[in-house]
C-alpha cells in the first residue's frame, strides 16, 4: 500500500470543505468546558481553536525552539505558533501530499522557517534530538502503532524536550462499532492504551494526562449528522459510532505531556 493511500476517507471531504472556505484547518474535536449555547460552525471553530491553544499551552513554548507537528492535518497548530512566537523551525509530518500542498500556503513571520515532510509518523526522517517539541493533535489512532510513535517521538526529541498532543481511547468497543470506526476513521491499532506506559517503555516520563472527555463531547453535535446507524456511507458510520461510544461513557479523550530527561 502507499503511503498516500492510508490516508482515512473522511480527509477527502475535510479538503474540499477547505477548498470551498467551509471548513477551518483545524481537524479536531473542540473543548469546552461549560455546554455550549450557540449552533453553527463559528462556535465549533471557536471550541476547536481553544482545544489548540490549551495543547500548545502544555507545550511551554518560547522563541527559537524546533516543533514538530505529526500528523500536522492542515497547518493550524504550526500556524498559530508562527503567529505568536519567533525564530522558530516548524516542521510538519503528513503522509498525505494534498495536506502538506494546503500547509504550503501558510506564510512564515518574525523569522519563523517553516518545513513540510511526507512521512510516516512511526519512521520519522530526522536524526535523533532534532526537535525540542514534538506535537501530536487527535492523530495517534491514525498510526500503525501508537508504541512505535512514542519511540519515534523520543528519538527526534533533545533532552529536555515535550512531547505534547491528545488522543482519542476507546474502551470495550461492540465489534460492529469498531469495524465501522476503523474503516472510516482508522486503523486505530490498539485499544485502551497506557500512555504511561507507552512513554516509559520510549524513555520519556508521562508529566501529565488530562481527561477532556466531557469537555470535548459537545463536539459531535456539529461534526455528526442525524442519520441511521446504518447509513451507506462509511464515513457517517464511522462519525455516528464514535458520538455513540463517546455519548455511553465507552470512549476517553485525552491530553498528554510527556518529558525527554536524558
Amino acid at each position: 500500500m502507499s503511503v498516500a493511500a492510508a490516508v482515512p476517507p473522511y480527509f477527502d471531504r475535510l479538503i474540499e470543505g477547505v477548498r470551498r472556505g467551509e471548513a477551518s484547518r483545524w481537524v479536531h474535536l473542540g473543548h469546552w468546558d461549560e455546554p455550549p449555547v450557540a449552533a453553527g460552525r463559528a462556535e465549533f471553530h471557536r471550541a476547536q481553536a481553544r482545544l489548540d491553544a490549551l495543547l500548545l499551552g502544555m507545550a511551554s513554548l518560547h522563541d527559537g525552539l524546533r516543533v514538530l507537528d505529526v500528523g500536522c492535518g492542515f497547518g493550524a497548530s504550526l500556524e498559530a505558533i508562527n503567529r505568536g512566537f519567533a525564530g522558530m523551525l516548524l516542521c510538519g509530518v503528513n503522509v498525505d501530499p494534498r495536506q502538506l500542498e494546503m500547509c504550503r500556503g501558510i506564510d512564515a513571520r518574525r523569522g519563523n522557517r517553516f518545513e513540510w515532510r511526507e512521512a510516516d509518523a512511526c519512521r520519522l526522517p530526522f536524526a535523533e534530538a532534532s526537535f525540542d517539541r514534538v506535537l501530536c493533535i487527535e492523530a495517534m489512532f491514525h498510526f500503525s502503532s501508537r508504541a512505535d510513535f512514542f519511540a519515534e517521538a523520543a528519538r527526534v526529541l533533545a533532552p529536555g524536550g515535550l512531547l505534547v498532543g491528545s488522543d482519542i481511547l476507546l474502551q470495550q468497543p461492540d465489534a460492529e462499532a469498531l469495524a465501522a470506526i476503523r474503516d472510516g476513521f482508522g486503523p486505530w491499532p490498539e485499544g485502551d492504551a497506557d500512555h504511561r506506559a507507552l512513554a516509559a517503555a520510549a524513555g520519556l516520563r508521562c508529566e501529565a494526562v488530562v481527561d477532556a472527555t466531557q469537555a470535548t463531547l459537545p463536539s459531535h453535535r456539529y461534526t455528526t449528522p442525524s442519520a441511521p446507524a446504518a447509513h451507506p456511507d462509511a464515513m457517517v458510520r464511522a462519525a455516528l459510532a464514535l458520538r455513540a461510544l463517546h455519548e455511553r461513557g465507552r470512549l476517553r479523550y485525552l491530553y498528554l505531556r510527556c518529558a525527554r530527561t536524558a
